[in-house]
């Protein structure tokens, strides 16, 4: 009973309360998404080492993971971006771990994302980190 009590509290929120708590939630799921991307990199990583069988469980438990969060994601107007491959620009919403191996005039890419940049509705609610390279090939 406790607990629906608080839940009748909990619908007297002002609206402003309310705007402030949609915010804290979408930065909330936007951690959740960085969260995930991070760990499919080391899932990757693991399934090429295990039985054949478990890899494939694990792959579609993931995907149903990945599924889930993907439309809470769009539920909340939250979307990823995946920069890997594209031209680097000092400007971007991202901070590049290996940035000091490279000149000031060289042409970078982006050769992998460690974690994605993450907009909701369209504007950045956190930046992505990346790895940098001088050309395609050494993607």
């Amino acid at each position: 009973m406790k607990f629906l009590k608080s839940l009748n509290k909990q619908s007297d929120i002002t609206k402003a309360d309310s705007a402030k708590d949609v915010s804290d939630l979408q930065k909330a799921l936007s951690e959740i998404i960085a969260e995930g991307w991070r760990f499919e990199l080391a899932l990757e990583k693991t399934l090429g080492r295990i039985d054949v069988m478990e890899a494939e469980r694990l792959g579609r438990q993931y995907r149903y993971f990945s599924d889930k969060v993907r439309k809470a994601a769009s539920t909340a107007g939250i979307t990823c971006l995946d920069l890997t491959g594209h031209r680097y620009d000092i400007g971007m919403a991202v901070q590049a771990m290996n940035l000091e191996e490279f000149d000031e005039e060289e042409d970078l890419i982006i050769s992998r994302m460690i974690e994605p940049v993450i907009l909701c509705n369209g504007r950045v609610i956190k930046t992505g980190m990346v790895m940098l390279s001088r050309t395609a090939t050494e993607i």
